[in-house]
């Protein structure tokens, strides 16, 4: 019906089509009516079609690296639990940074304590010790840091999070594109197997043409096959990362991101590594538990009331019924008398803090290597990639067509034209590699400069 349909309109002049359209709006007794009405229908049957493909398609769109990254981040287990422990230091900080608790003591005189004018029953005591000016603060301070120590813990293990699936990615398009070019290379080589077989069966060859390529065949499809199960294996470990199933789907990407996504800084942007971040807040806390140290040492002070309840002791008129209860304030002081353990602890302290001090410095050094060898791996790679890409490839492909239309002429170099695909696929796996390469070196260098550093307002759990 639509191709007698289209076919009738392609027949039609302007004015009959005007005629079509004018029946359709305005006289629906025009006697181009029916075929208008069909016409808008289909049109209408179109329309909807393509809209609802359109739809499909946005569904279907590939998840990006970031996407897998930021489901990372929400499921996997042994971060969610690193922010646990994030949140267990915080509440350290109200543990530690509050007074002791007051302490009440009861009495009861089982032999009661005679005195003028009357007999002691029992007593009640309440006593608050206070530590030397400004311990509390210490303390709180040192709680504080550790937190942010444990924060810088959680990110630190956040980042090597993205960067171990980063790299996952990039060798996920090594196995995809090693995929196509062994896919590629094996269809020349078919090629080449039925160009033989022809030559063989016209009694311009040997025998031996046909072996060699079925030889190349065989191994190509071998090879096809362990990329195929280093890709399945590669995707299970890409999801034990997200903490999904071991066989969901992941799409391998067919792109990888230019360097120019992630900015140079040099090495002063290393310095906001969350490793460095961690030993830092620790330094902090050392040199605060110093002064903590040395305050221990001081005396602590104490403030109390005590209740005394009393009864009748004596029968002379004088003193009956004059006994009274007592209510003594009372005031306390702890001496630290035994100086060499306050004296051990504020060395201790300052033991630490030294070390501290040290692995910081060990960790720059180790970072500026660390970056210098990056840097010099991605820039490596981006020329093993253009020497692969823009050079050696077009030449060999060049010689391999040669070669292959000599072959089928003069029935010469037919070894040499699988050598030389031999070396067109190694080129080309190599220029893959060196693209995985650059891209897992920039993501390193992104790593080292703490670039997913996030906030402790921006988690979502």
């Amino acid at each position: 019906m639509r191709l007698l349909i289209q076919q009738k309109f392609n027949s039609m002049d302007t004015s009959q089509l005007k005629s079509v359209v004018t029946d359709l709006i305005i006289s629906p007794q025009g006697e181009n009516y029916k075929l208008a009405k069909k016409t808008r229908d289909m049109f209408m049957t179109v329309c909807l079609i393509m809209v609802m493909s359109l739809f499909s398609i946005s569904n279907l769109k590939a998840q990006s690296l970031e996407d897998y990254q930021q489901e990372a981040a929400q499921n996997n287990p042994e971060l969610y639990a690193l922010f646990l422990n994030y949140n267990s230091e915080l509440e350290q900080r109200t543990i530690t940074g509050t007074l002791p608790d007051p302490e009440v003591a009861f009495a009861y005189f089982i032999s009661p304590n005679n005195t003028m004018p009357g007999s002691q029953k029992a007593s009640i005591s309440l006593t608050q010790m206070f530590p030397w000016f400004g311990s509390l603060a210490d303390k709180r301070a040192i709680s504080t840091a550790m937190a942010r120590m444990k924060f810088e813990e959680f990110q630190e293990r956040r980042n090597r999070l993205f960067f171990q699936m980063e790299e996952l990615w990039g060798e996920l398009y090594v196995v995809e594109r090693n995929i196509e070019s062994v896919e590629a290379n094996l269809s020349i080589i078919n090629n080449l197997l039925n160009l033989s077989f022809q030559q063989y069966e016209n009694g311009l060859t040997s025998q031996v043409d046909v072996l060699r390529a079925q030889i190349e065949q065989e191994d190509l499809k071998t090879a096809l096959a362990l990329l195929q199960d280093n890709k399945n294996l590669l995707i299970q470990e890409f999801n034990e990362l997200r903490n999904t199933d071991p066989n969901t789907k992941v799409e391998a990407p067919s792109e990888l991101k230019e360097s120019g996504n992630i900015p140079e800084y040099g090495l002063d942007q290393i310095y906001q590594n969350p490793k460095l971040s961690m030993l830092r807040y620790t330094k902090d806390a050392s040199a605060t538990a110093i002064d903590l140290a040395k305050k221990d040492g001081r005396p602590e002070f104490g403030v109390g009331l005590d209740y005394m309840a009393s009864g009748t002791f004596s029968d002379i008129a004088t003193f009956s019924n004059n006994a009274q209860d007592e209510l003594i304030a009372r005031a306390s002081i702890r001496i630290p008398l035994f100086r060499n353990k306050y004296r051990a602890k504020v060395r201790q302290a300052k033991w630490n803090l030294n070390a501290v001090q040290q692995d910081i410095t060990t960790l720059e050094n180790q970072l500026e290597t660390s970056y210098l060898t990056a840097l010099k791996d991605k820039k490596d790679a981006e020329r093993r990639f253009e020497l692969y890409n823009s050079t050696q490839i077009q030449r060999i492909e060049q010689a391999v067509r040669i070669l292959i239309d000599s072959y089928s002429t003069s029935n010469v170099g037919f070894e040499e034209v699988l050598r030389l695909q031999r070396k067109l696929l190694d080129y080309q796996l190599k220029r893959d590699q060196a693209r995985a390469d650059e891209f897992i070196a920039l993501s390193y260098i992104g790593y080292l400069y703490g670039v997913n550093n996030i906030t402790p307002n921006e988690i979502n759990y």
